[in-house]
Parts: C-alpha cells; sequence; structure tokens
C-alpha cells in the first residue's frame, strides 16, 4: 500500500511539472501551435526580430502581418526597428487592407528619419488617392499628409485639392484634416491652401463641416468675412456634427458674433439687464438658441465651449442656463475639476449670483485634490452674499479645524469676504479669525492675523461692532495674543496693527509697553517681526516731535524711547538676515539715532518730516501684494494656467457700429422658437422654448396632429437648402415605394416628417443623426452610396476594419433594432 502510494504521488508531482513547462512556452511557442494571442506578439516581439525580415519578404500575406505586428509591438516598447523600413516600404502596395494599414502606421512613425526612402512610397501613395475605395483613398492622402517632408509638399497639396470635391464625406474630412498639416510643414503653401479652403467651405456634410471650419482657422483666422454667406447653414448644422466639429463651429461662431453683432449689455443698461427682455438681432439669437443644446452634451469639451459662447454673447440676465451644465462637468473628474473652476470662477466674478442655487457643489470634498480644493475655495469666495453666507461660515469654520493646512488658509480667506460682505456675520467672522490667530500652524495663525488686521483697518468691524464694545477693546484683545500666537506672520501684524493706532487710545496708553516687550525679545523673534519692530520703534521716534496726546504721553518717556531705539538699530546692524539689515540702514538713514547721528540731522533738516510723511502714507504689512490679472477668453488653456500661452488670441470688441445688411445665407427657421427636436452628439433633447432669446410659439391649444403638421412646415424650409444629392435621389425612392409599403409607411411617413423637421442641419432627413436605425443594409438598388459613406465612416483619425475588409468604426452608436433592419432589408 505504502508503495502504491508513494508512486501515486510521484506521478502527480510529475504531473505538475509537465503542467508548468506546458504553461510557461505556452505564450513562446503560440505561433507554431497556431494559438495567436493579443500579448504574445508584445511580450516576445524583440526576440523574434531575427525572423521578420524574411516574413516581410515572404509571399504570404499571414507571414507579413504576423512581422508587422512584431514590428510595431517593438515600437510600442521603445525599441528602434528603423533597420527595416527598406523592407516595410516594398509592401506599401500589398493587396491586404489590414497589412497596409500597420504599414502605414509604421510609415508614420518612422518617415522623418528615412526621407529619402520614404519618398519611394509616395507614388504609390499618389496611385492609391484615386483608388475607388473610399478607406484607401482617405488612409492614402492621410498618410502622405503625414510624412513631414518638405519636397512632396506641391504634390500633397495637389491631392488635397483633388480630394477637397470628393463624393465621399470621409475623404473630404481627410483632406480637411491634412490642410494644418501641410502648413506647419512648409508656410510657403499658405496661398495655395487658402484658395482650396475656400472652396470647401460650402461643405454641406456635418460629418465634414467640423474639419473645413479648422482648416480655415489654420489657414485664414482673420478673414471672418468669408463666414457670411455660411453663417445660418452653420448654425442649423451645429446639432448634428460631430463632438470636436461642433467645438471648431463654437468656437468660429463666437468670434464672428463678436464683431457683427451690438453687444448685448452695453453700458448703463441696467433697467433692460433687470427685466430680462433685451431685444437681439435674429441672428445672435438664431446662434444662441443652436449653441444652447450644446449644453447637455456628453462630451466636456463641448460643454466648456458651448457655456464660453453662451457667457460671451448672450444677455447677463440669461447666464444661469451655463450653471448646471457647468457643474455637472466638475464632478465628472478632478482634472476636468480643473479646467472647468477657472471658467466657474471667471463667471462667478462677473455674475455671482448664477451660481447661488450650487454652492453646496462648491464644498470641499475629502477626495478633491490640492488645485480642486484651491479652486473650490476661491469660487466660495465670490458667492458671498447675505443668502449664502449663514450656511458658507458654518462650512468653511469647519474647514479650519482640519488637518489640510491649505484648506484652513483658504477657508480664512472666505471668512473675511464674508465679514466684509454681510454685515450680519462680522462679528462671528472676527471672533473666529481672534480664536486662529493662536493656532499652532503658523501659516493659519498668519492668515488668520492678517485678516483681523484687514477687518479694523478698512473699518468694517467699527461699522458692526455692538455699542458697547470700543475700538480699545479690540485692540486690547488683538495685543494680548502677542502671549499665545508663536507665529512669525501673525506677531508681526499684531505689532503692523500697533504702529496704525499708534495715534489712538491704545496707542497713547500701551504702545510703549508693547515696544518694551518687543525690544527685550528682539533676538528671539522671526524675520518679519524684527522688521515690524524696526518700523514701529521708528514710528514712535518721529511722534515725539509732533502735536497731539501721543506726542504728550511719549515726551514723558524720551529717554526710555532713545534707548530701546538705538538698541534695537544695533542689534539689527549685526542682524543675520539681509533684509533686516536693509530695513534697518533706510529707517537710519530717514530717523537719525539722537546722539549718534547729529551731524547727519543737521545737515539734513528736512529729512524728518520725509521719513514721517513716508511712513504714515505706507501700506502696511496687511495690504497684499494683489497683482491685475489679465481677463482670458473662457475656457482657454491661458485661462487655466493664468498666463498667456503661444497661440492665444482673445476675442475682438463689440463693434461700436455693427455691420448692417449682411447676407448670412438661406432663412432658416430659429433653433428656439418652438418645440424642435435637437440632436446633440448622440445626446437627444428640445431647444428651451424659454431661453429669452425669441418669443416662444404657443403650444396651449395646439393637439398633435397640429404640432405634426408644424413640424412638417418646418422641414419643408430646411430641407430644400441643406440636402445633398444623394439624400433626394434617397427620399425620391423611398416615395417611388410607397405603393408597395402602403401600410407600414404611414407610421414611418409621421416620424420621418418628425425627424425632418426637428434635425434642422441634417445632411440626409435623419439618417445622419445618433438616433437613427441600421441603414447600413438598404436594397443596393437605391444609389445612395454618398450617404452610406457620411453613415459608416466616424472618424478617419481612428478608422478601423475588420479581417474581412470591412468599416467599422470606433463610435458606439444606436442599438440595432431588429424591426427596423428587418424592414429595411
Amino acid at each position: 500500500m505504502a508503495e502504491y502510494l508513494s508512486r501515486a504521488m510521484a506521478f502527480a508531482q510529475d504531473a505538475a511539472k509537465l503542467s508548468v513547462r506546458l504553461s510557461e512556452g505556452l505564450v513562446d511557442n503560440a505561433l507554431e501551435f497556431g494559438l495567436d494571442t493579443p500579448g504574445s506578439f508584445y511580450d516576445n516581439a524583440e526576440y523574434k526580430l531575427g525572423q521578420v525580415r524574411t516574413e516581410l519578404n515572404s509571399g504570404t500575406e499571414k507571414e507579413k502581418l504576423t512581422a508587422m505586428k512584431r514590428l510595431l509591438a517593438c515600437v510600442a516598447k521603445g525599441h528602434d526597428v528603423s533597420e527595416y523600413f527598406a523592407d516595410v516600404v516594398k509592401n506599401v502596395a500589398t493587396g491586404s487592407l489590414e497589412v497596409r494599414r500597420l504599414v502605414y502606421m509604421y510609415l508614420l512613425r518612422y518617415a522623418e528619419q528615412e526621407q529619402d526612402l520614404a519618398l519611394l512610397s509616395v507614388n504609390t501613395f499618389q496611385r492609391d488617392v484615386a483608388d475607388t475605395d473610399a478607406v484607401i483613398r482617405a488612409m492614402a492622402l492621410r498618410v502622405m499628409s503625414s510624412i513631414r517632408v518638405p519636397a512632396i509638399g506641391t504634390i500633397v497639396v495637389l491631392a488635397v485639392r483633388r480630394l477637397s470635391t470628393d463624393t465621399s464625406a470621409h475623404v473630404r474630412r481627410t483632406a480637411a484634416l491634412a490642410v494644418p498639416k501641410l502648413l506647419r510643414l512648409d508656410s510657403a503653401l499658405r496661398e495655395e491652401l487658402e484658395e482650396v479652403v475656400s472652396g470647401m467651405l460650402g461643405e454641406i456634410s456635418p460629418l465634414a463641416v467640423g474639419a473645413v471650419v479648422r482648416a480655415f482657422c489654420e489657414v485664414s483666422p482673420q478673414r471672418l468675412a468669408c463666414v457670411h454667406t455660411h453663417f445660418r447653414r452653420w448654425c442649423a448644422q451645429l446639432g448634428d456634427a460631430d463632438e470636436w466639429g461642433q467645438l471648431e463651429l463654437v468656437r468660429l461662431l463666437t468670434a464672428y458674433a463678436r464683431t457683427q453683432f451690438a453687444q448685448p449689455d452695453p453700458e448703463g443698461s441696467s433697467s433692460s439687464e433687470q427685466s430680462g427682455n433685451v431685444r437681439l438681432d435674429p441672428d445672435h439669437a438664431l446662434l444662441l438658441g443652436a449653441v444652447e443644446p450644446l449644453l447637455n452634451s456628453r462630451n466636456r469639451a463641448v460643454v466648456a465651449g458651448a457655456a464660453a459662447a453662451v457667457c460671451h454673447l448672450a444677455p447677463a440676465a440669461q447666464l444661469s442656463v451655463v450653471a448646471r451644465p457647468l457643474v455637472r462637468v466638475m464632478r465628472s473628474s478632478h482634472e476636468a475639476a480643473h479646467v472647468v473652476l477657472a471658467s466657474i470662477l471667471l463667471v462667478a466674478q462677473r455674475r455671482p449670483s448664477v451660481f447661488y442655487p450650487h454652492v453646496r457643489s462648491f464644498f470641499v470634498a475629502a477626495a478633491d485634490t490640492p488645485f480642486v480644493r484651491r479652486m473650490k475655495l476661491h469660487v466660495l469666495s465670490e458667492l458671498v452674499a447675505p443668502e449664502t453666507a449663514p450656511l458658507m461660515v458654518r462650512e468653511v469654520a469647519a474647514y479650519t479645524q482640519g488637518s489640510q493646512e491649505d484648506v484652513a488658509v483658504g477657508a480664512v480667506s472666505v471668512l473675511l469676504r464674508c465679514a466684509q460682505h454681510v454685515q450680519e456675520s462680522t462679528i462671528d467672522c472676527l471672533q473666529s479669525l481672534l480664536l486662529l490667530s493662536s493656532d499652532v500652524r503658523a501659516p493659519v495663525s498668519a492668515a488668520a492675523m492678517r485678516a483681523v488686521h484687514i477687518l479694523l483697518v478698512d473699518g468694517t468691524v467699527r461699522d458692526a461692532r455692538p455699542a458697547q464694545m470700543t475700538l480699545y477693546d479690540m485692540l486690547c484683545v488683538v495685543a494680548r495674543t502677542l502671549d499665545t500666537c508663536k507665529g512669525d506672520g501673525a506677531r508681526a501684524h499684531v505689532l503692523s496693527l500697533v504702529g496704525e493706532f499708534a495715534e489712538s487710545r491704545f496707542g497713547c496708553q500701551h504702545s510703549l509697553d508693547v515696544l518694551r516687550s518687543s525690544v527685550r525679545a528682539f533676538r528671539d523673534e522671526g524675520e518679519q517681526t524684527r522688521m515690524q519692530i524696526l518700523e514701529l520703534s521708528t514710528r514712535l521716534s518721529l511722534r515725539v516731535q509732533g502735536e497731539g496726546a501721543l506726542a504728550e504721553a511719549l515726551r514723558e518717556h524720551t529717554s526710555f524711547l532713545s534707548k530701546a531705539h538705538a538698541h534695537v538699530f544695533t542689534l539689527a546692524r549685526y542682524d543675520v538676515s539681509f533684509e533686516v539689515r536693509d530695513r534697518a540702514r533706510s529707517l537710519r538713514g530717514l530717523c537719525p539715532l539722537p546722539g549718534y547721528d547729529d551731524a547727519l540731522v543737521e545737515a539734513a533738516p528736512h529729512v524728518l518730516a520725509i521719513a514721517s510723511e513716508l511712513l504714515g502714507s505706507a501700506e502696511s504689512l496687511v495690504a497684499a501684494r494683489v497683482r491685475p490679472e489679465p481677463e482670458f477668453t473662457l475656457g482657454s488653456l491661458s485661462l487655466t494656467v493664468g498666463r498667456k500661452m503661444r497661440g492665444y488670441e482673445p476675442l475682438p470688441d463689440w463693434p461700436a457700429q455693427p455691420p448692417q445688411n449682411v447676407d448670412r445665407g438661406p432663412a432658416v427657421v430659429a433653433v428656439a422658437s418652438g418645440p424642435q427636436h435637437i440632436a446633440v452628439a448622440g445626446i437627444s433633447g428640445r431647444a428651451r422654448a424659454d431661453a429669452g432669446y425669441a418669443t416662444p410659439r404657443s403650444t396651449a391649444d395646439e393637439d398633435l396632429d397640429a404640432f405634426l403638421d408644424s413640424a412638417e412646415d418646418d422641414a419643408t424650409v430646411l430641407k430644400a437648402p441643406f440636402l445633398p444629392p444623394a439624400a433626394v435621389v434617397f427620399e425620391q425612392a423611398l416615395e417611388s415605394s410607397s405603393d408597395e409599403y402602403s401600410d407600414s409607411d404611414s407610421e414611418s411617413e409621421v416620424s420621418g416628417s418628425e425627424s425632418e423637421g426637428s434635425n434642422s442641419g441634417s445632411e440626409s432627413s435623419g439618417l445622419d443623426s445618433d438616433e437613427s436605425g441600421d441603414h447600413d443594409k438598404i436594397d443596393e438598388t437605391v444609389e445612395i452610396k454618398q450617404v452610406k459613406e457620411v453613415n459608416d465612416i466616424k472618424d478617419p483619425e481612428t478608422l478601423d476594419t475588420d479581417k474581412d475588409g470591412e468599416e467599422t468604426s470606433p463610435f458606439i452608436g444606436p442599438p440595432d433594432f431588429e424591426g427596423t433592419s428587418k424592414y429595411w432589408q
């Protein structure tokens, strides 16, 4: 039995060792077994580079595909595989679309290093530009424009000029995206590119219009006059364009509106602002109505761009629409929160009442990053108002007791703002600040005493204090904090306050006592405190020769004051700090020491008068060194980082006299003129009829049939100027087949008319919207190839293909409703 068990254990051990060996060698030998795994190329690519050259020159597409995967895996891991460039270039004209895509990716990586060899593939690219497949044409142009070889700039321009009028919207979009690349490659091509872009401005496809606008902004951003005839069409296409196209359109139309329309809130128009009834130009209202639905977009950049457009173009009384979308984006991620909070802070500085209902959203959370915490506290300080102060004071007071110093310092600034702007909270905030002045954290105590200093100097406490509390009592309480506060900044602020109020009752009775205790501990004080002791001694020495109650009180102690003054300046002369020595030298020149600098006093008797005037008018330590911050465009990178970045262009100023009788294209129905369906990058909604941009249409007594009839009328107005020829052919084909499907089409016609009337900028009667069904399987007898290309291809920069060569899109589209697919088949 024991022998049997020993044999079984040995067999189990051998089986375990065999299993481990098989698992270790499975990945290495996956290709030999025919078990290709996505991670096998990345893990072992550099160990099998010796086979790559042979596989690239083989006759089978499978081996070429394996070799290209290994090369790109090495590129992803940071290895230099440029030595295989000549072998890769030979496969540019391969028949496999998947291999060709990988070859193009490799060429984009190493074409700039191997310029001579890259020129060998240009002929193949030129041939592919004329290919019958739209994907091949777009991919060839994309790669050819990405090869940064100045020698082929003219050839690429010719290809862009040719494909700018292509039948496929995807190819036209790729041609537009190639324009900025060519401009960065060779600025001498600007004139030719301007001519090409001018011909592309008439783009009618929402898929390509964003890329055309991007190219126009890169080539000729100052030629806003070219936008005139396309303005209304672009407003109508704004909801149907792709997300990044929407962002480019919003930026261009915002800059255009600032030069063409009158300012909604001119200076001195407070009455119209309060009433909210502002008369806008019809085209101005059209743009605002088209931009407002973008605030509900799923793309954070689009929301920020739309909010910036509304803030820069809409009347001040109608800015409340941007509050909720910006708060929603702020909560999405920490990175987005930092960018959006910069915009929120700018809006709150201009009109804080917009964010009063959302003040709780700016309370600091435990998971917030340091920069988000600081920005939230800045926003809270701007939202201080009588209606928000009670809630804000309780919340911010709790922050001061936390363990995070930056939050406590920011909370002190919010308490200071509440004390200054809300008189009912002044005394409560002052008491909290006096308690914080004894905090063991030096930055917190310094910030608290600085806030107390400001409240006492600017008269805020004097106006809000009770009748039984005098300024003398407050200064006595502040002076007693010298016994408890240990921070250098806080003690310096206390001494500065004593010097500020030296002429008061407190100064006459206790200023010498404060100076005596400070001189005694001069060597143990911090740098800021030592400099304030020097200034206090100088102030009191200058007051001896003056008039008033303080001068009479100081003359009784002239001997002590002169000795203390000389002792302090002697210690400061040999201080270890350069700042203290320089301050002592400058003050001694203004106020010579009696018995030591008599010659200086006799030579310049007016020095004392000048010193007294300078010290009396100089700003104390409490004065913050505030530099005026430049105002940047809302949502720009310069606003986020706080300084002007390269390429930043400010918005133009409103015109003093807007242009009159400008032709801005065919008339369209106002976006906000009724209950109109808007498709915004995958989000459907209705435009707000009460947005204030136009008079809303009354729908109280309107039934469903009347609403559908009105939608059909709107569709008739919008359909003619914007439908492409392919979509017209498609509609004619549907009308011709209406007899065959008379029963089934009764409902679809109603929904189709509703879609046509709602999507104001639709290219093909709602087929391009995100809520359309699966229309890729329409009968081939209907000649709608252009419409199919627009619907199938979403993003040329990330276009993908499957193994069968069919086009796939990385975007997640609407679900494929089974009933709709069967109907169209």
